[in-house]
């Protein structure tokens, strides 16, 4: 998306503006649109802002409706669908003056013990020390070079300034960062792409959160895509430590097709 530095140590700055309800602003994304990422996790820490201690979250589920414009606040409009003794249920609505750029719903779980098991592996690749850095909406990242164009996309990233000790801080970090890939697997799943290139837009976006993990070290994310259809593309993944730990797992669906005359 971006290869300069960007100043992110604000973004989770965002003011209380009556009940429920939260303005944040974009750093100037050099494309000139909001990061899709951005506005989730901004969506996600104003809901995180009306549930109570204890509860921990678990799952995010999102529809990007409009390129946000960097000149103008969003406006996070926060609904208490539930509160449970076991689940936390928030919705969320990021708006500017054209209407809903993005509808966002998460679940927040109750913290309790129980069994913990994994099946998903870390896969072999290069640490982030024997890759070249590149910055990335405003993230650092070290692409992984896949050969013969699978499709699938392979990154470690890192949120670039100090968090707070907060897990729920970091969590929303997490959502900042899983954008920053998916649609480069997508990317990979058009066949014979043309030399103009393609126009591609995120349409939704989901998120399970297995374990913490401190979004400002870094975390691998590997991306499968699963084919075209009707110019809609469709790639899942999983989020690891370095450790080995399956930290969340994302799915998102992109808009492939030839630029519009």
């Amino acid at each position: 998306m971006s290869e300069q530095q960007l100043d992110l140590s604000r973004i989770f700055d965002i003011e209380p503006h009556g009940p429920d309800t939260f303005v944040g602003e974009s750093p100037p994304y050099s494309w000139g649109r909001i990061y899709g990422g951005l506005v989730v996790a901004q969506a996600l820490w104003a809901a995180t802002q009306t549930v109570r201690d204890g509860h921990s979250l678990h799952s995010l589920h999102a529809y990007f409706i409009l390129g946000g414009d960097l000149a103008e606040p969003v406006r996070y409009e926060v609904d208490r669908v539930r509160n449970g003794r076991s689940f936390t249920t928030r919705r969320v609505a990021a708006r500017q003056s054209s209407g809903a750029i993005l509808i966002l719903s998460c679940s927040f779980q109750a913290d309790e013990s129980g069994p913990e098991t994994q099946s998903a592996q870390l896969p072999e690749v290069p640490s982030p020390s024997d890759l070249e850095q590149e910055w990335d909406a405003g993230a650092l990242k070290c692409t992984i070079e896949l050969p013969d164009k699978p499709p699938r996309s392979m990154a470690w990233v890192r949120y670039p300034d100090g968090l707070p000790d907060d897990p729920r801080l970091h969590a929303c970090a997490l959502a900042y960062l899983s954008d920053v890939n998916p649609m480069s697997a997508v990317h990979r799943s058009f066949p014979n792409e043309p030399e103009g290139g393609l126009m591609g837009a995120s349409l939704d976006h989901t998120m399970w959160f297995h374990r913490p993990a401190r979004a400002d070290g870094w975390l691998l994310i590997d991306m499968n895509a699963h084919g075209m259809i009707r110019s809609r593309g469709l790639a899942t993944g999983t989020v690891f430590h370095p450790d080995g730990a399956h930290i969340a797992t994302i799915a998102q669906e992109g808009l492939l097709r030839l630029p519009r005359a």
